[in-house]
């Protein structure tokens, strides 16, 4: 087991299980956890196991929830109870090593490599996590061990709530061949049908395709199915100190003119680098934005703010002004990017008294998209995009 290095630490029903260790008698009920809102139009952020068994769900509109367990407990979200949590967790996970990456409010990597002298094997400090997390917060986590990241979450996932699942580098084969195609990140409601057009239900199933028909029929999404399908993930953990900036481009198999398309992308991207600054428990001073033309002339503008942000909405903004301001968009583009830099820590920035509303609802749109796949949660500047991803 010399190879297994990467655990994966995930919280089990966090939110709900916070409110039942403060509220004693909700434990063993079906307490479901809304986001902004518990009107009939907001949607669900966590459900308790026991919330489960009636087929409720994280991203269910409410209105359905209470259909399916009329009894149901249902609370408005208390995020800063749960980030007073989550700091404990963390501190707990820091303790083990300092390669841990958050991955959310309730979620990690940690890369124990060099660590066994002090803690024993990786399994031994994953059982002594479960342990100390139970003991010093009354709350269960699951944890996967295994040889990279990809791996490493899939073994959490497996054994919920209160598990630990191994997955050891002879065993990664015979696991992934049976795994079904829409537990790999990244393939979603509208991949997975595509997949099923080619009798593709299973991640065994893609083996028999090569890297380049993979990329040919769906593109980098095809590249990235071919490695995770046998269970391929050369990612390293890195710890928040080592971000230096945080961003995302994309590069358009056609050159695009179509301003609102272009605006639809910025907004998809700023989404995505909100997500992992939110993730991060980061933001940013310095808003960037990067435009490639069909010459491959590339030119880059970027403004520095006095209150730092991460909210998909302000970043998205500034990046539209960043572009409009120019006139960059003049050409079609080959490739546009946004992202955000001069980091600093949650909590440590210049306060922004009027940022709270925004930062709620990206928080409940974070926590359903890592939950249930990036894009199966959308705004409506995205339904532009739909007919091309």
């Amino acid at each position: 087991m010399a190879d297994l290095n990467i655990l994966h630490a995930d919280m089990d029903a966090f939110f709900s299980a916070v409110e039942q260790r403060e509220n004693p008698e909700l434990k063993g009920k079906a307490v479901i956890i809304g986001g902004v809102s518990l009107s009939n139009r907001g949607v669900v952020s966590t459900a308790s196991y026991e919330a489960r068994k009636f087929g409720v769900h994280s991203a269910m509109p409410i209105a359905q929830a209470r259909k399916l367990c009329p009894d149901g407990i249902y609370l408005p979200a208390r995020h800063g109870l749960y980030k007073e949590s989550s700091r404990e967790i963390f501190n707990i996970l820091k303790k083990y090593t300092p390669l841990v990456e958050k991955l959310s409010i309730d979620e990690a990597f940690l890369d124990v490599k060099g660590c066994e002298r002090l803690y024993g094997h990786p399994v031994e400090i994953a059982k002594k996590i479960k342990k100390e997390v139970k003991k010093k917060t009354e709350l269960t986590i699951s944890v996967g061990v295994s040889v990279n990241k990809f791996l490493a979450k899939l073994a959490s996932d497996f054994d919920k709530p209160d598990g630990l699942t191994i997955i050891k580098k002879d065993d990664v084969k015979s696991f992934m061949y049976k795994l079904d195609i829409d537990k790999i990140w990244g393939v979603g409601n509208v991949f997975a049908a595509k997949l099923a057009e080619e009798g593709v239900y299973k991640a065994g199933d893609i083996w028999s395709y090569s890297l380049e028909e993979l990329k040919d029929k769906f593109g980098k999404a095809g590249v990235k199915l071919f490695f995770l399908s046998r269970g391929m993930d050369n990612r390293e953990v890195k710890s928040q100190s080592e971000i230096k900036s945080i961003s995302h481009e994309e590069t358009f198999i056609d050159n695009i003119s179509d301003q609102d398309k272009l605006f639809a992308y910025l907004f998809k991207m700023s989404e995505k680098v909100s997500f992992r600054l939110h993730s991060n428990s980061l933001k940013g001073n310095t808003i960037f934005i990067k435009v490639r033309y069909s010459d491959f002339s590339t030119y880059s503008r970027q403004k520095s703010l006095k209150v730092a942000v991460n909210s998909s909405e302000e970043i998205y903004q500034i990046a539209k002004t960043l572009l409009n301001k120019d006139n960059l968009l003049k050409k079609p583009l080959r490739l546009l990017g946004v992202g955000v830099a001069n980091l600093c820590s949650e909590g440590k920035e210049q306060l922004n008294l009027f940022a709270d509303e925004d930062d709620h609802l990206d928080q409940t749109i974070d926590e359903l998209k890592r939950k249930y796949g990036f894009d199966k949660i959308s705004r409506a500047r995205k339904l532009y995009l739909n007919n091309d991803d």
